[in-house]
């Protein structure tokens, strides 16, 4: 939940984030190399900053389905209606 809120607080400054799982194979060197006591696990890193819009990869589009094909309430008619 922290990443998740780091993440979507760097969004809301105008920054961008990504998680970067593979440093979790390499925990060991990147605990050393940082100091890191061995009793601390490391998962991933998240590498953050200004996009660049010039880039290709940061030009792909993500498109979302609606709310209605991958929610389901109960005893809540209504919620989901279009306006």
């Amino acid at each position: 939940m922290y990443a998740q809120n780091f993440l979507l607080s760097l969004a809301a400054r105008g920054l961008a984030g990504i998680p970067q799982t593979i440093l979790g194979v390499y925990a060991d060197t990147v605990r050393e190399f940082l100091g890191v006591p061995e009793e601390l696990k490391l998962l991933f890193g998240i590498s953050f900053g200004t996009a660049d819009p010039a880039v290709p990869v940061n030009a792909v589009g993500r498109e979302r389905v609606p709310l209605q094909q991958s929610v389901v309430l109960h005893d809540t008619p209504g919620v989901l209606d279009r306006e």
